[in-house]
């Protein structure tokens, strides 16, 4: 008789993600246990649960990875060039993840059971490290240091809101469309919050003379 084939808990993972984004919430387990080569009790064994398997499967992905996209200090680039780094970073990381918390929220399953107890949702961790990112670049000079929270919510919201559209049509974007929107968005924001530039005196004298 042959033994049964051992699998990690991450095999489990992918399996379930893959079948939930292709056949959705609802889909059943037999159709991952049978991609995994193994029977369905052998995955409520692991996880004790459906529900907790798709937390765990869906699930956002953990502070460290929004930290990563956000560390680091000013570099010697155009404000504008960072931020279209930092942008396509936040645009790969909501197209993977805007589809799991979106099943998540069609299992019926509340942010209770999907967060941590004592976590901060993802999204309000998120404006606050883009914030944080826009005051280190602020203190450089280049950007304006007024209203980073406000200008983080809209620039977070934005990357969030094409990749939920993205979904929701069951298109994906071509690279050469979100090469353009990042290159736009970018350019956008960049003129939003660009250093003031003051009048000397002498200038206003002049203008109004």
């Amino acid at each position: 008789m042959p033994r049964p084939r051992t699998i990690t808990d991450e095999q489990i993972l992918t399996a379930t993600r893959s079948a939930v984004l292709e056949y959705g919430p609802a889909v059943s387990l037999d159709v991952v246990a049978d991609q995994l080569g193994v029977t369905p009790p052998a995955l409520f064994k692991r996880f004790g649960s459906r529900r907790a398997l798709l937390i765990a499967a869906l699930r956002p992905p953990p502070q460290l990875l929004w930290q990563k996209i956000f560390d680091g200090a000013p570099d010697g680039r155009p404000f504008v060039d960072q931020l279209k780094s930092l942008i396509e970073q936040l645009s790969d990381l909501m197209t993977e993840t805007v589809p799991c918390m979106m099943a998540l929220r069609e299992s019926g399953i509340p942010n209770s059971a999907i967060e941590p107890p004592g976590q901060t949702p993802g999204p309000v961790r998120g404006v606050r490290l883009l914030t944080r990112w826009l005051e280190r670049r602020a203190e450089a000079g280049l950007c304006d240091g007024h209203a980073l929270e406000t200008a983080a919510t809209a620039l977070l919201g934005s990357v969030m809101n094409r990749s939920v559209s993205s979904h929701l049509m069951k298109r994906l974007w071509s690279s050469r469309s979100q090469r353009e929107y990042i290159n736009e968005l970018a350019s956008l924001f960049a003129r939003a919050v660009a250093p003031e530039t003051r009048s000397s005196p002498s200038s206003v004298k002049r203008a109004h003379s």
